[in-house]
């Protein structure tokens, strides 16, 4: 396994930990492979292209880097598998349950 693949900045806490909820084949995204809707605790919602690795959020757009809202996406839906230095008690217990995909830990 790769070493970026063992690692776990902050963001990629911020994906995992904090109450974000991944919606497909819902509202603006309806009938559109690929695309998300990620909803924050606060109540902000995110437009996400997985396929193109680009969300609406400032932090994304703004600072051009991979966002939380986009972690989460790849997260949620098993693209990206969850590291095993990240404690299963930290995740978030809904992490994949709006969505088709499965969320994947490395072993």
């Amino acid at each position: 396994m790769a070493a970026a693949e063992q690692s776990v900045d902050g963001v990629d806490r911020r994906a995992l930990t904090q109450y974000l909820t991944v919606l497909e084949d819902q509202g603006r995204v309806r009938d559109c492979p690929g695309q998300y809707l990620v909803v924050s605790q606060s109540g902000s919602e995110y437009l996400i292209d997985a396929r193109l690795e680009a969300c609406e959020c400032p932090d994304h757009e703004f600072r051009d880097r991979e966002c939380k809202h986009l972690k989460r996406v790849a997260y949620a839906t098993g693209q990206r598998e969850i590291p095993p230095i990240v404690d299963r008690g930290d995740v978030d217990d809904q992490l994949g349950e709006h969505c088709s995909g499965t969320p994947r830990w490395s072993r």
